[in-house]
């Protein structure tokens, strides 16, 4: 309870880091947090520094009335200085004036409800400057304990996660992010990993038994990374890693220190390109195959059938050794799905088994489907085509992926089911879109109309559940509202750290490299968790934090 004279401004400091907590809980685990968080943080904006011991001090001398009216008098004048404070901080402004520029879309948009949508998504990037422009700074002893909070969490999901891929209850990689996307999810790890560092490599007041510990969270979020197949995180994370090893490079004295770093600059990107190009080349070659060799019938005198136009997996041919009569009636002795049927994932199952047996190596004939264990069965029901994206997902998995991909969208044109061949598709219509459209674009409402109804015009294969956004923020932006307003986009972008001299520090540099590149591969801004994810951190990074030990240059 607040004594007579005291006022909430003695207790803000920790009830606001308590809801700075919710946030960064809720960030990588729970949308209802992320909301909830907001709604907290606007409240402590609105009464914080209130004056309630002389409120209370009316209402004992001159009444309730009295009282309640030199509260409300007290709220108002609490809430103009608290709103005086966002107007004359110009870098949170700038930053705001990206929500503006989605209010102003609504001029020239006809689908309001879609825009009205769009707008509630991206509300973090209005509130979070408003509140954190106005709400005390914090010491980097707190941020040390909101960056905790956010590392415990991202345990705690991961711990899930492991339990979900050790146990194999799943049959897509991306089934393993607990409770939002995995791009999202990728993302909030990736950051963890990038606080995770500067304790091991640059805070000097840590222990080395934490640092130790650090390091082996960073060994763990980076498998992690690795079994969810996210080249989008851990091509960030090369990049960045590449960035500050070139600042510390221009910052060396010693001369053969500086060769030393520059070769295995040159040299780690140069063995990682080799083993990708070897995957490829693996994936693609197959052995030469003299079909008058092979044999032609099967153990139960069955003709085979040996057709090399079914495509190339993992460097084997899908088509070989097919006798679909075997097939047929082994499956459905040992599954309730018919084998003309179609899995759980929608696929036709029949194709699945075919690709699950080459992968595994196996004839496609009754011995092979009696090779089957009960959980491959489960298995090519749920949809999964290939052992190997089951037990023994990676960066080759991906790859793997990409490749078959690119051959079925050369021989059929359909993108759809392939992530990267999508990807290309959504850009198609969107250029195309934006060349109609160039100076203002379409505005806030029908941005997704539009670029759907372009698919269509330009006789896209997509089928409809795969009909996304481009996976471009930038692109997206430009498709709402044109060129001016990508300018506006990335000047709203640069303009505050810029002003506030933000990335000399480690945290904001790290972060602001992750969250452009990011927007190169995704439309981060298009979801609660993206957008939420991007405003709490950018203006956390710029605007809450006033420790400057954490500078980068003066590490």
């Amino acid at each position: 309870m607040v004594r007579q004279g005291e006022n909430i401004n003695n207790k803000a400091p920790v009830t606001y880091i308590l809801f700075l907590s919710v946030a960064v809980i809720g960030l990588p685990l729970s949308r209802f947090l992320m909301s909830l968080s907001q709604i907290l943080l606007l409240l402590l904006w609105i009464f914080y520094g209130l004056d309630t011991g002389n409120i209370k001090k009316t209402v004992k001398e001159k009444g309730v009335l009295k009282g309640f009216k030199e509260a409300l008098q007290s709220l108002g004048s609490n809430i103009s200085g608290r709103f005086s404070m966002y107007l004359h901080n110009k870098p949170a402004l700038i930053f705001s004036s990206i929500y503006l520029m989605h209010l102003l879309g609504l001029l020239y948009t006809s689908n309001f409800h879609y825009a009205f949508k769009d707008l509630r998504i991206k509300l973090p990037i209005l509130i979070f400057p408003l509140v954190m422009a106005g709400l005390p700074k914090l010491s980097f002893k707190q941020v040390k304990t909101l960056f905790t909070v956010f590392i415990l969490t991202l345990m705690f999901g991961i711990t899930l996660s492991f339990i979900k891929y050790f146990k194999g209850y799943y049959t897509d990689v991306r089934e393993l992010s607990p409770f939002i996307s995995p791009i999202r999810y990728s993302l909030n790890v990736l950051f963890g990993i990038l606080i995770l560092l500067y304790f091991v490599l640059y805070d000097k007041t840590v222990s080395k038994s934490l640092k130790l510990l650090s390091l082996l969270l960073t060994g763990i979020f980076f498998y992690f990374l690795t079994i969810i197949e996210s080249i989008t995180a851990l091509g960030i994370f090369a990049v960045i890693v590449f960035v500050f090893a070139v600042l510390h490079l221009l910052k060396l004295k010693n001369r053969y220190l500086k060769l030393t770093i520059a070769a295995v600059l040159i040299l780690v990107p140069a063995i990682f390109a080799y083993d990708v190009y070897t995957i490829v080349e693996k994936a693609v070659t197959v052995p030469e195959i003299d079909l008058k060799k092979l044999d032609k019938y099967t153990a139960r005198g069955n003709k085979y059938v040996h057709n090399l136009k079914m495509g190339i997996e993992d460097g084997k041919y899908v088509g070989l050794y097919i006798c679909s009569k075997e097939l047929k009636e082994e499956w459905n002795k040992r599954s309730k799905i018919d084998y003309e049927g179609v899995t759980a994932g929608g696929e036709k199952l029949k194709y699945v088994l075919i690709r699950y047996l080459t992968s595994k190596g196996l004839r496609k004939d009754a011995a092979g489907v009696d090779s089957l264990t009960d959980w491959d069965i489960r298995k090519i029901e749920e949809g999964v085509a290939n052992i190997n994206y089951i037990t023994h997902p990676g960066i080759k998995s991906r790859v793997l992926k990409i490749i078959l991909g690119y051959e079925r969208y050369k021989k059929t044109g359909d993108p759809s089911g392939n992530s990267v061949m999508q990807r290309y598709e959504y850009l198609k219509g969107s250029f195309l879109l934006i060349k109609k459209h160039p100076l203002l674009g379409v505005g806030t409402g029908d941005f997704e109309d539009k670029l759907f109804a372009e698919y269509k015009e330009m006789g896209s294969k997509l089928k409809e559940k795969y009909i996304f956004h481009p996976h471009n923020q930038f692109v997206s932006i430009t498709i709402m509202f044109g060129l001016f307003g990508l300018f506006w986009f990335l000047y709203s972008l640069l303009y505050p750290p810029v002003k506030l001299r933000a990335f000399d520090d480690y945290f904001f540099l790290s972060f602001f490299i992750m969250i452009i590149l990011s927007m190169l591969s995704d439309d981060t801004m298009d979801t609660q968790a993206g957008a939420t994810f991007f405003a709490f951190f950018y203006t956390f990074l710029l605007f809450a934090k006033k420790d400057k030990k954490t500078l980068y240059l003066s590490v």
